[in-house]
């Protein structure tokens, strides 16, 4: 007897907290993204819950209409937070985030391929959790000029969240928390 429309929301009391949804970011601020995952209230992906490392500006990670995968953070009063890395669903807030360790990765020649998976795409490029020595993990940009020789008119055409890729670790900056990637050869020139 809800009135629940023909595209029946989400409830607020039947959305789960840890639970994975994919959603739409509907509005960008300063402080993060909103997000329309399904419920009846779009969500707040806050700009520390938008990548593990540091994030100085959304718009370099999301845009409007681009499509996220998000985890339930937290309810309260109605409203909804959201995280985009599975790793901060615990421990609510518990004390100042951890920066993101990017030490394994500091001195990684530039010619050995690791293994990544593809975690969101962007209009720029697409952001790839890679596995260095000792199992740590972290993620870096792979920018659009690096996913592939040629011209590539929009990433999502190229890169699925959740595909596997090989990539190079190009730059890490240790101390600003960012890793560049490339899926290219290095200097470019095919030799079979």
């Amino acid at each position: 007897r809800s009135s629940r429309t023909a595209l029946s929301a989400m409830r607020y009391d039947e959305a789960q907290i840890g639970e994975k949804y994919t959603g739409t970011v509907k509005t960008i601020a300063s402080f993060g993204a909103f997000v329309d995952f399904g419920a009846d209230a779009d969500g707040l992906v806050h700009i520390s819950q938008i990548a593990d490392s540091r994030v100085n500006d959304v718009r370099d990670y999301l845009e409007e209409g681009q499509e996220v995968e998000v985890w339930l953070k937290q309810k309260r009063d109605g409203k909804f937070g959201l995280t985009m890395v599975e790793s901060k669903l615990s421990g609510g807030g518990g004390g100042a985030r951890e920066p993101v360790n990017l030490s394994p990765f500091e001195g990684m020649a530039s010619d050995v391929w690791v293994k990544g998976t593809v975690v969101t795409t962007t209009n720029f490029g697409a952001f790839v959790k890679v596995t260095g020595k000792g199992g740590a993990t972290a993620q870096g940009l792979v920018h659009i000029t690096q996913i592939q020789d040629g011209f590539v008119e929009s990433v999502a055409d190229v890169l699925q969240i959740g595909q596997e890729v090989q990539v190079r670790v190009t730059s890490v900056d240790v101390g600003a928390g960012k890793m560049s990637l490339s899926m290219k050869e290095e200097g470019g020139n095919e030799e079979e």
